[in-house]
């Protein structure tokens, strides 16, 4: 059977979802020819997350913030196990033999790839996406993939986007600090955080 659909998988804890997960799932889309990418919120992460909202919350941010995108969706796949959030797990819930898959990364989670669980499984059976997070030209990264996964060079992509800066750090930090927000996230999602107090 032909594989022919492209299916991009962008999992994390998005804590919260912000204009950078939202602007480089976009650019992933058009980029690769991608029929759809699917959010998958962490349900019980493996490594520590600070200040880690309910995942049913974060959950409702996703849905929220991709409400009229025709190309995204949400799978609580993650979300409604009890075991803990391993990506091999997700990865071949979704590898029905038919679609392309593409796994969407930010470049920051990406540089501690070799210390997940079954990293060049994953490899097999997904292309690799790494979003830009850092300044500079993926330079580190890229010594990073020759380091670590050299035999699985061609199946890692490089996105650079423009709104790398943002992150959810930088999100609850200025939540803390009572700095605006605004036109870092969707509105409705800031509006959210500030009224139950989220991040304070």
């Amino acid at each position: 059977m032909k594989k022919t659909n492209k299916i991009g998988l962008f999992g994390g804890a998005f804590n919260p979802i912000h204009y950078g997960h939202l602007f480089a799932a976009k650019e992933a889309v058009q980029t690769f020819q991608l029929k759809k990418i699917i959010f998958i919120p962490t349900g019980n992460p493996v490594f520590e997350k600070q200040e880690l909202l309910g995942k049913q919350i974060r959950a409702n941010f996703v849905k929220n913030a991709i409400l009229d995108e025709k190309d995204f969706e949400v799978s609580l796949f993650e979300i409604e196990r009890e075991a803990p959030s391993f990506f091999i797990d997700t990865l071949q819930y979704f590898n029905n033999g038919e679609d392309v898959l593409f796994t969407i990364l930010g470049e920051d989670t990406f540089m501690q790839f070799h210390k997940w669980k079954s990293p060049e499984e994953i490899l097999e059976n997904s292309y690799l996406i790494i979003a830009k997070r850092y300044e500079g030209n993926f330079a580190a990264t890229k010594s990073y993939v020759k380091e670590h996964f050299k035999k699985y060079e061609e199946k890692i992509f490089f996105l650079p986007h423009p709104l790398y800066p943002i992150s959810s750090t930088l999100i609850r930090e200025r939540i803390k600090k009572e700095m605006p927000v605004s036109y870092l996230l969707p509105e409705s999602i800031e509006k959210e955080i500030l009224e139950n107090g989220y991040y304070r």
